[in-house]
This record gives C-alpha cells, sequence and structure tokens, in this order.
C-alpha cells in the first residue's frame, strides 16, 4: 500500500467505529443492522491489513539495505 492508501484505510476505520457509535438503535431495520455488521467486521479486519502493510514494508526496507 501508498502512504495515502493507508490514509484512506483509517479515515474508513474512523468513519466505521463513529457509525457503529451513532447508528446503534436495535430497532432501525435490518438494512441498518446488516451495515452494523459489516462496520464491526472491518472496524477488526482494516487495522490488521495497515499494520500488515507496514510490516511488509519494514521487512522489505530491512532486506535491501
Amino acid at each position: 500500500m501508498r502512504k495515502h492508501n493507508i490514509y484512506q484505510a483509517l479515515t474508513l476505520w474512523f468513519v466505521i467505529l463513529i457509525f457503529i457509535q451513532t447508528g446503534s438503535d436495535p430497532s432501525s431495520g435490518l438494512l441498518m443492522r446488516g451495515a452494523g455488521m459489516v462496520a464491526i467486521a472491518l472496524a477488526y479486519v482494516i487495522p490488521g491489513f495497515v499494520v500488515v502493510d507496514l510490516l511488509s514494508a519494514y521487512t522489505n526496507e530491512r532486506a535491501t539495505m
């Protein structure tokens, strides 16, 4: 990932967390529940991708030294 992709992913992550905090009304309907489930899954997955990408970039940089 390039640096701007990481920033976009982290911005999306913050938007997802805000959605989870504000859209937690249990009577909001099936569509909002589905969107909430996707948001919760992405809230766990996106930081993992960012960390893996940063670690791989670090190890690739160290290998070329």
